[in-house]
């Protein structure tokens, strides 16, 4: 910087005068700051060092469960539920409904349904199967389930039926009284495994049922006569209120029994 100002001077291009306020106007010379010692970076720890993060964590160890065949079982067979001894499980199952008392109003009920269906069931065999009845001059007799003497007025050929076997006398029941019918002995079999009292009359040849001698007719003819031959008991055939049959007593036509040349059919009890 001296040597620049003594050559300017030297050579006439600026006065003392300029030369110094030009020094004195010149910037001190900038001094590079003092070094600054290098600040170590923290390093990271090593992956051995810092805490395992949480997806490097191993698993949690669980307690291993029993397998299905393993898991108790109470003494019924199956698993316990919720937990409960078997005792107490045992102890809230329901207790299953007991059947009605007999005499009771629920008894009557379902016994009067039972009658209904199966007049029902009778019914519809006897209708499906019956023989008209041809009327004739030979006098057949068989008993009603109360124990009175029924006739009826066919033909020497359907009495020899009835006789053989091929045919049988039959309850028909309808909703006001019990009729009768004769059915081919096929039809009487089904009706016998429903009811046995439903099968008036049927010559079979092991176990005959209904079958009357001459002497035994006479006999009942003058029992009823005076009046002393026993009736025999017998449910009715539905519990009051019901539609189902009336007993046979009370039929109208009970006591009388058919005319002579009577109609086509079996007449009412």
């Amino acid at each position: 910087m001296q040597n620049l100002r003594d050559k300017l001077l030297k050579a006439g291009l600026v006065s003392e005068d300029q030369a110094k306020k030009s020094e004195a106007s010149a910037p001190a010379p900038r001094r590079s700051p003092p070094a600054q010692p290098q600040r170590q970076e923290a390093t990271a720890p090593r992956r051995e060092d810092r805490p395992p993060r949480r997806d490097d964590r191993p698993p949690p160890r669980r307690e291993e469960r029993p397998r299905r065949d393993d898991r108790p079982q109470h003494a019924g067979g199956g698993r316990p539920q919720h937990g409960r001894p078997p005792a107490a499980a045992a102890a809230e199952r329901p207790i299953p409904k007991l059947p009605p008392m007999p005499g009771s109003k629920e008894y009557q009920r379902i016994e009067s349904k039972k009658q209904m269906e199966l007049d029902k069931a009778l019914r519809e065999l006897v209708l499906g199967a019956q023989v008209p009845v041809d009327v004739g001059a030979t006098a057949f007799y068989f008993m009603t389930r109360k124990g009175k003497l029924r006739r009826l007025e066919l033909t020497q050929e359907q009495a020899k039926q009835l006789e053989d076997g091929a045919l049988g006398v039959v309850e028909r029941p309808e909703p006001a009284q019990i009729e009768h019918s004769l059915v081919p002995a096929a039809t009487a079999e089904q009706m016998f495994a429903l009811s046995k009292k439903a099968v008036r009359f049927l010559n079979r040849k092991e176990s005959p049922i209904g079958f009357m001698s001459d002497e035994d007719v006479k006999t009942q003819q003058a029992a009823e006569a005076a009046g002393t031959a026993p009736e025999i008991a017998d449910e009715p055939e539905a519990h009051e209120g019901s539609p189902a049959a009336t007993p046979e007593s009370a039929a109208p036509a009970a006591e009388a029994g058919p005319p002579e040349g009577g109609g086509t059919e079996p007449q009412a009890q």
